[in-house]
């Protein structure tokens, strides 16, 4: 996953996949948590683990890293 880089200095990535977009940020408190969050919806906050996880989905899915 791209935060699992030891050089990874970016606190957010975007998935897209046509006009839909899903953001992950991660917690600037906790590195082990990441907030998700799809367009305009309520955000989430998930565990690396969960986040990596829904991650590859997205992927699965087609949405493409901007």
């Amino acid at each position: 996953m791209p935060w699992d880089s030891v050089k990874a200095k970016k606190k957010t990535w975007v998935l897209k996949k046509g006009s839909e977009q899903v953001r992950f940020t991660r917690s600037s408190t906790d590195n082990s948590s990441l907030t998700v969050q799809k367009d305009q919806e309520r955000p989430l906050t998930l565990q690396a683990f969960q986040a990596r996880d829904t991650f590859r989905k997205l992927i699965d899915y087609g949405y493409k890293l901007k």
